[in-house]
């Protein structure tokens, strides 16, 4: 059975593989601008910039052959945490190139939903809200660092008819590389 099998492998298949003309298969995702954010890939220890304490996990990897990069976070410390809610906050974010600019959508289980824009912005990789969520807009920078580390700046301002607010971090997170894959939790 095993010789017929390879056998029509061989007349059936091979010869309908060599009759594509290989020199026009196209990858879609494999132009440079879908890299540019390839440097958040990884799986991290995140912590407060500020403090040194550890605030989460995130695991970010390229998906869908490379056309979108998913982030996974898991919050460690209470930093999101509101006293009506009895769980600390995880995320996940989807992020793309449109043929124009980067979009991010971001879901949360605090009922968090954000939709962010932007791109590379001289050494910084930077998407903003396009519209306000409660009054607010929001910006949220990457950074890399000489030591191959990352810096995550989130801020917010006041977005109010024709007065803009000034820019208030919310958080500013170093991301470490996690090199003990087993301190990352299973995802719930």
């Amino acid at each position: 059975m095993k010789f017929v099998l390879s056998i029509l492998t061989y007349f059936i298949i091979i010869p309908s593989l060599w009759a594509q003309d290989i020199s026009k298969l196209v990858v879609p995702c494999a132009v440079p601008f879908y890299r540019e954010l390839d440097f958040t890939v990884g799986d991290w220890q995140v912590f407060h910039k500020s403090t040194g304490k550890i605030a989460g996990y995130d695991r970010i990897g390229r998906t869908l052959r490379g056309c979108a990069i998913q982030q996974s976070w898991i919050s460690l410390d209470d930093h999101f945490s509101s006293p009506y809610v009895p769980f600390r906050m995880n995320g996940k974010s989807l992020t793309a190139f449109n043929g124009t600019e980067w979009v991010q959508l971001w879901v949360d289980n605090q009922a968090g939903v954000q939709v962010l824009k932007g791109g590379p912005e001289k050494d910084q990789f930077i998407l903003r809200s396009e519209e306000n969520i409660g009054d607010y807009e929001y910006m949220l920078i990457w950074q890399r660092q000489d030591d191959g580390t990352l810096v995550n700046i989130h801020q917010r301002r006041k977005n109010v008819a024709a007065e803009k607010g000034e820019w208030q971090i919310l958080y500013e997170w170093l991301y470490v590389k996690n090199l003990n894959q087993d301190l990352f939790p299973e995802e719930e």
